[in-house]
């Protein structure tokens, strides 16, 4: 399975010097993907000349990302390649609109595992956590110092010297165009529109910083140790205060011309009946939009129907809890929620058919309570071929899903920056 992601700021994707990075790439997929291939074997599952392979497994065994030994197979000496484990330690950085979470793991340990029937391992053991809250709307700054006391708590408690550090993955709840590093709008952490994040982050941490949405990286984990593993076109679905999708396509993320494919909470599911909290006309989006899929179906929108009956504020876990035991209006909530999201991948699966939703974030607990009206209004609004078969599953990693993509992505940084 791929793993490799080009870092945000990487060459650009029209230039030589990205149409090169391009294809150094697709090589690391292919080794991570088989283990140990041939070059030939190389060749094949890339669509790459033999002589351009042969040419990148040379610089890549230079600089110590691969290694290749002649053995014999079939009765043929042949070339097998091999990716070489990093060294040193990696850490993933989960924000989130109210917390921030760390994880620390071995390098080694990011790459792919899988048993003999070719089932994925169990996820990255992480030698160390931490998790923190944050205000409402904290600005980079805030949010990266909190991070940076996380991380140290997390090393001291792992016994790692900082000097082993060698990179950190960091998810945000926002979209980051990969053509510039900037966090984009939408996203429900405007503190943070705008900035470089991985350049602010590096430069604070000190090591080298890869970003990406946090749906991509909890894509990243599901494909990697999770539901997602053994199907080739499929959707994670975040529903937690926003709303976000990472698509997989033929197997590997895919994250659009920009880098912000998958923003499916701004897809319009209504914008003409009464909003959610029963306004007049559909609630306007913090995107300027009205009826968005976030508008109707965000952790926001769930305990804002709910709090004004009960009196109080409400968590998702108690929602669900008070569901669970009968009470008639989560029950509802829930189920409408569900819907909404529904039709919005309705569409969704119109046009990519996918194999599999799986649906992830703080809504997620919910399960059969959201995920079988989900699945009735996704048949309802696709079309009849596209919906056949879809299956709709919760994640398997549950609410760790994005601090491990973080540490994955972290693995891969620290796999491609070693060329």
């Amino acid at each position: 399975m791929p793993r490799y992601v080009q870092p945000v700021n990487a060459a650009g994707p029209g230039s030589p010097a990205g149409l090169r990075e391009a294809n150094r790439r697709r090589v690391l997929d292919a080794v991570l993907a088989a283990g140990e291939p041939t070059q030939a074997g190389i060749a094949a599952a890339t669509g790459l000349a033999p002589a351009t392979v042969s040419n990148i497994v040379r610089q890549l065994v230079d600089v110590g990302s691969l290694t290749a030994t002649t053995t014999v197979r079939g009765g043929r000496r042949v070339r097998a390649v091999r990716v070489v484990p990093p060294a040193g330690h990696v850490a993933g950085i989960d924000f989130g609109h109210r917390h921030v979470r760390v994880g620390l793991a071995r390098a080694a340990d990011t790459l792919p595992r899988t048993t003999a029937e070719g089932v994925p391992g169990p996820p990255v053991p992480l030698v160390a956590e931490r998790e923190a809250d944050l205000p409402d709307g904290h600005g980079v700054d805030d949010g990266l110092d909190t991070a940076a006391v996380m991380l140290d708590q997390a090393l001291a408690a792992a016994g790692v010297d900082r000097a082993e550090l060698v990179g950190v993955g960091v998810g945000l709840p926002a979209p980051v165009d990969v053509r510039t590093g900037a966090v984009g709008e939408p996203g429900i952490l405007p503190g943070w529109v705008g900035v470089d994040a991985a350049h602010r982050a590096g430069r604070r941490l000190g090591v080298p910083v890869a970003v990406d949405n946090d749906a991509l990286l909890g894509t990243l984990a599901e494909q990697a140790w999770g539901a997602l593993a053994d199907v080739r076109d499929a959707v994670y679905l975040k529903l937690s205060d926003g709303v976000g999708a990472g698509l997989v396509l033929d197997g590997r993320p895919y994250r659009g011309r920009t880098g912000t494919a998958g923003e499916i909470g701004h897809v319009v599911v209504a914008d003409d009946a009464g909003g959610p909290t029963g306004g007049v006309g559909s609630t306007v989006c913090r995107c300027g939009n009205r009826g968005c899929l976030e508008t109707w179906a965000s952790t926001t929108t769930v305990v804002g129907l709910l709090e004004p009956l009960l009196g109080r504020p409400l968590t998702i876990a108690e929602v669900v809890a008070r569901a669970r035991a009968g009470h008639a209006p989560s029950r509802r909530v829930l189920a409408d929620t569900g819907g909404h999201v529904g039709r919005a991948l309705g569409g969704l699966c119109s046009v990519l058919t996918p194999a599999r939703v799986v649906v992830g974030g703080e809504l997620a607990q919910a399960g059969d309570l959201l995920i079988e009206p989900l699945h009735a209004a996704l048949v309802r609004w696709a079309l009849p071929g596209a919906a056949e078969g879809v299956e709709v599953v919760p994640a398997r990693l549950g609410a760790r899903a994005h601090v491990l993509g973080a540490v994955a992505l972290a693995g891969e940084l620290a796999l491609g920056t070693r060329g």
